[in-house]
């Protein structure tokens, strides 16, 4: 061995060793943390996500002024600057997380044993979707941001005995930020904000607004659970409070994703219906019916359903890419008559592999560039992402999942009064036009709403902190138990 290789194995012992000093350092500090604000630290997940959302739009340098035409480069470059400030944001959300599983692990918490079935019903979602198809899929492919996106739901999972108040204001705040930072952008950042010459249906608005979300269909929905939450919980602050109402409504009204305000019809008369009728079984002050309304609670809600299906299904209808004029191809991307060819892509595709599908890779710049189709980041539509990514076994894990997620949003609508069902709504809303359970990362409004909606599900908006059972003086109730006894 000479010196040269020498002096390489010396310098490669010693990088090795001196991150495993900091990565245990790290450990370190975050088991402290934990130890001191532990009420607080799975709820920071959701903001910071968003806050590396924020730095998405602004250090990748990202230009959707012209995105119209021009949406396959929209999505900026990954600069050595944006690159460290995701893997700051990621490291911290993992410290996070690996604080969490210790801290379960070391102190023997009271857990409780609602939320096993959903968690359950999560972790064959995810083997379905993430695993099994990227062993077994045309493209087999391994990816570690795949693995964040399940360690978060853990810890989330390892949480539910903690206060859910902490998630929704730590949220709740979070969405104030972004929302107010997408309204500052207009200005500050107008081409990475903003698309110009937008055709849409609000009169004398001649754009649209992205803000600092991965696209307008993720930023609208994103202000419709800024709003829930304000009016769910409210800032103690007046101001505040209309700085998020004022802020959020623009983001929903400028985003003009009419998924978002369909989503909103629903989600807002939910949440209503479910605070008149719930408020006095919670504690609250509202009045209470006096006809036992909670019997048709079931069938309504079939309705709504019904109602929601009937209404995207005339949607379709009405865009039917045969009743319209052919217009450019990247030009149809946001419509759902432009999404038609990309969901006849992702049926061909399944057809290769029926059992798991493509694979994680799909989508990817590769396929994209093979398929002629640069700006088709997913399938829009979840039902046609699972089945084309993931295959039969994928598409069949989502739909439990989904339909595990509604009975447990359903079983905390009580608890949560009306908050659960209403965020389901607008998850569900979604699942015809985006794809809002891609998780193909942690960095993106979808997953947000999901780590949300998850969180008040398995806590049912709890409001007090589950702590350890007291030891037991065995001696001092046995003296109690004699003395009763002769007395």
């Amino acid at each position: 061995m000479n010196d040269t290789s020498l002096a390489t194995l010396v310098v490669t012992i010693a990088g090795a060793a001196a991150a495993g000093m900091i990565g245990l350092m790290a450990v370190g500090v975050f088991i402290g943390i934990n130890r001191q604000f532990g009420k607080w630290t799975v709820a920071l997940i959701n903001p910071l996500i968003l806050l590396a959302m924020c730095g998405l739009a602004f250090l990748s340098g990202r230009n959707v002024s012209n995105a119209e035409f021009e949406i396959g480069t929209a999505a900026g470059a990954e600069t050595a600057q944006l690159t460290w400030f995701l893997r700051i944001i990621t490291a911290a959300v993992l410290g996070v997380c690996l604080a969490r599983f210790l801290s379960a692990m070391m102190r023997h918490e009271a857990m409780p044993r609602e939320g096993r079935g959903l968690f359950f019903a999560f972790l064959a979602f995810y083997i379905s979707n993430f695993v099994l198809n990227n062993l077994f899929g045309t493209r087999p492919v391994f990816d570690q941001k795949l693995i964040y996106p399940l360690l978060v739901t853990i810890a989330v999972y390892l949480s539910r005995s903690r206060d859910a108040r902490m998630t929704l204001d730590a949220t709740k705040s979070g969405l104030l930020f972004f929302c107010i930072a997408s309204c500052a952008a207009i200005y500050l950042l107008p081409n990475a904000s903003v698309q110009q010459g937008y055709d849409g249906v609000i009169p004398g608005v001649g754009f649209r607004l992205w803000g600092l979300g991965s696209n307008p269909n993720s930023t609208g929905p994103l202000a419709v659970i800024l709003l829930l939450l304000l009016a769910r919980r409210p800032f103690r602050n007046v101001v505040l409070q209309l700085v998020g109402i004022a802020s959020g409504l623009a983001v929903l009204a400028l985003s003009q994703s009419k998924t978002a305000w369909l989503a909103a019809a629903l989600a807002f008369p939910t949440l209503w219906w479910g605070k008149m009728m719930y408020a006095s079984a919670t504690g609250g002050s509202g009045r209470r019916a006096v006809y036992p309304l909670h019997r048709f609670l079931r069938p309504m809600l079939v309705c709504v359903l019904g109602l929601a299906a009937v209404t995207v299904a005339a949607y379709l209808m009405t865009n039917n890419p045969l009743a319209k004029v052919a217009i450019d191809q990247q030009e149809q991307v946001t419509t759902l008559t432009g999404r038609t060819e990309i969901w006849n892509v992702a049926i061909e595709t399944w057809k290769q592999s029926p059992l798991f599908g493509y694979g994680s890779a799909m989508w990817d710049e590769v396929f994209r560039r093979q398929v002629d189709m640069a700006f088709a980041y997913n399938a829009h539509n979840q039902f046609l992402q699972s089945l084309s990514v993931a295959g039969a076994v994928g598409l069949a894990g989502m739909v439990v999942y989904v339909a595990t997620l509604f009975r447990y949003a359903f079983a905390a609508n009580t608890a949560t009064r009306g908050l659960s069902l209403a965020l389901f709504w607008v998850i569900f809303v979604r699942l015809f036009t985006e794809a809002p359970f891609n998780m193909a990362g942690i960095f993106s409004g979808e997953f947000v709403t999901h780590v949300l909606l998850f969180t008040l599900v398995l806590t049912k908006g709890r409001e007090v902190y589950f702590t350890n059972r007291p030891a037991v003086d065995y001696a001092q109730l046995q003296n109690l138990q004699y003395h009763r006894s002769n007395a």
